[in-house]
């Protein structure tokens, strides 16, 4: 119930400023004493209905002015929650604008929220709810949602002890302006000099990986016959699948002995392909007996190296066949 009273003061805020609402549990003393009208939500209800009665008729100038001058400031009403303090002050701007439409709208929502808030409540909701807030909170999106740890806090805490400490620091400093003013500019000089340094230290190093002479590309390959020699040892290992790609890699050496490619192992197998079909300036232009079986080696490579489409005995002879092509004698 307290969950829909407090809901009433959100949905009327369209009708005029937010009702100053607050909630406390007062002593029946006290509630005793108060200056203000108190109520229980039935005759808060009534009483609602009486003003909004007396705005229906379109009340006069004056009659307006005498009704806004007997509301009190705020009604407390009491509910078996405890009691509850809601102000009248959107009702009287209104009744002061003059506006008897606007203020009745007020009243009659108002009633109808503290009639909505008085309906029977099962004893099973709050449980039901809070189980239903339990299992949203337990979605990922609300993984972050969580209290803070031991660390968090710790952090915070240092964080605080740091700025105090600094406050005191700097706070003693303005007592003496010329010790400021030389802790200013000796912090400046220590920036200056870090940055400086960090930036001397970074030129020097690019210098020293300049000053570096070039060194020629280091090529560890095999000769043409080692390949082919992989290959039949992958074959005798029932391994076709690594004896096609050493034959394909036999090939390449091959070609590159005869001068048609440039021995350069960071190219991938089509760009060996396309400076065998569309030589570069300045290489040996390659003739069909060496296009086409390449050609069919890197097809042959794409498939089972690539591709893992399984390699097979005939798939090897084949690879043995364009090597031949090639010039490579395979006795």
């Amino acid at each position: 119930m307290l969950r829909r009273f407090l809901l009433l003061f959100i949905l009327v805020a369209p009708f005029g400023s937010l009702p100053a609402f607050g909630q406390e549990e007062l002593p029946a003393s006290k509630t005793a004493s108060l200056a203000n009208p108190s109520y229980d939500q039935a005759s808060f209800v009534a009483e609602l209905h009486r003003i909004s009665e007396l705005l229906k008729d379109k009340p006069s100038r004056n009659a307006m002015a005498a009704l806004r001058d007997s509301l009190p400031k705020r009604w407390t009403v009491s509910t078996s929650e405890g009691s509850f303090f809601i102000s009248t002050e959107p009702l009287r701007n209104q009744l002061t604008a003059l506006s008897s439409d606007k203020a009745q709208a007020w009243v009659n929502h108002l009633a109808e929220e503290v009639e909505y808030s008085t309906q029977t409540v099962p004893s099973s909701s709050s449980s039901q709810a809070r189980g239903e807030l339990e299992r949203i909170l337990m979605r990922p999106a609300f993984a972050g949602v969580r209290p803070p740890s031991a660390w968090e806090l710790f952090k915070q805490r240092l964080a605080m002890w740091l700025g105090r400490l600094l406050l005191r620091l700097f706070g003693g400093i303005a007592r003496y302006p010329l010790g400021g003013q030389i802790l200013f500019w000796l912090l400046v000089v220590v920036a200056v000099g870090v940055v400086a340094m960090w930036v001397l230290r970074f030129f020097a190093k690019r210098d020293r990986v300049n000053a570096l002479a070039a060194s020629a590309p280091v090529i560890a390959v095999r000769t043409w016959q080692e390949w082919i020699r992989a290959a039949r040892e992958a074959e005798g290992q029932g391994n076709y699948r690594e004896a096609v790609h050493s034959a394909y890699w036999a090939g390449i050496a091959r070609l590159e002995d005869l001068g048609v490619l440039p021995k350069d192992r960071t190219k991938t197998p089509r760009e060996y392909l396309r400076l065998v079909v569309e030589p570069a300036a300045g290489e040996l232009r390659s003739s069909r007996a060496h296009r086409e079986p390449l050609t069919a080696l890197t097809t042959e490579l794409e498939k089972v190296w690539y591709a893992n489409r399984g390699a097979s005995p005939e798939a090897f002879r084949e690879s043995l066949r364009h090597l031949e092509a090639l010039g490579c004698p395979l006795e």
